[in-house]
């Protein structure tokens, strides 16, 4: 991301029907989510929700913070923590058991912070009359593995939205989504590299014009940013940028 922007970690705020507190769900949690949601005024009892789309630091590095905030600092606050469910265990083997594990009420397991919600693609999931898809997307493909990140398709009452969270350029793969959607966050890197595990600008340019037009781009590096708008982009997500979806 560039220099003076935070981790591209989102939050989705609702204020349900007949309820007068705001509804937050946060998407991933980065390790700079304690400096960026303290910017935004937010603490993390403020949270009803995080989703994992997953397992890179940037998205999963705020977890202990919040799950040591919630416990020692905000009484216990419990906040529902979705994820595919085979990211599960290794986010707490391979990610937060090291920090988690042994506490003052013993010996702990993820469930002890969270209340778990195993997602699967084939149903997704339903959050304050919005409906998620969970999308498997190709992040990092090497000839021995493939890393997925979960990409989300968000339905509401009026808008519906695709966010990409990290993934290859693949539009074979996204052209259903980008279109069937009225707003498009995609990740973008910038620069002279292509790294081969995001899309790259000069590979979202050759996408078809209506396309572009409902893209918003984010996750890009500190380079010079071309003119997305003139390119046919909605643009560059700047920090604490909000929109409404309805």
């Amino acid at each position: 991301m560039a220099a003076d922007n935070f981790q591209s970690n989102m939050v989705l705020e609702t204020t349900p029907s007949g309820e007068d507190r705001p509804q937050r769900l946060l998407i991933d949690c980065g390790s700079d989510a304690r400096h960026s949601l303290r910017n935004l005024g937010f603490m993390p009892n403020d949270f009803d929700g995080v989703y994992i789309s997953h397992l890179h630091s940037d998205h999963i590095g705020g977890l202990e913070w919040m799950a040591l905030a919630n416990y020692f600092v905000f009484d216990g606050h419990r906040t529902q923590l979705f994820a595919a469910r085979e990211l599960l265990d290794p986010l707490w083997e391979h990610s937060l058991r090291g920090g988690l594990e042994t506490s003052d009420h013993g010996n702990s397991k993820l469930s002890s912070y969270f209340d778990v919600v195993p997602l699967t693609p084939k149903d997704g999931f339903d959050w304050k009359g919005m409906h998620f898809d969970v999308i498997p997307t190709p992040h990092v493909v090497t000839p021995e593995n493939t890393m997925y990140s979960f990409a989300l398709f968000g339905t509401g009452t009026e808008k519906s939205f695709f966010l990409t969270t990290d993934a290859i350029f693949n539009p074979k793969d996204h052209m259903a989504f980008y279109k069937k959607a009225d707003i498009i966050f995609q990740d973008c890197e910038l620069g002279p590299r292509h790294s081969g595990v995001h899309a790259h600008y000069d590979e979202l340019i050759t996408l078809p014009d209506d396309v572009k037009a409902k893209m918003w781009l984010y996750h890009y590096q500190a380079y010079d940013k071309p003119d997305a708008v003139a390119d046919g982009f909605c643009g560059f997500i700047d920090p604490e940028q909000s929109f409404d979806l309805g």
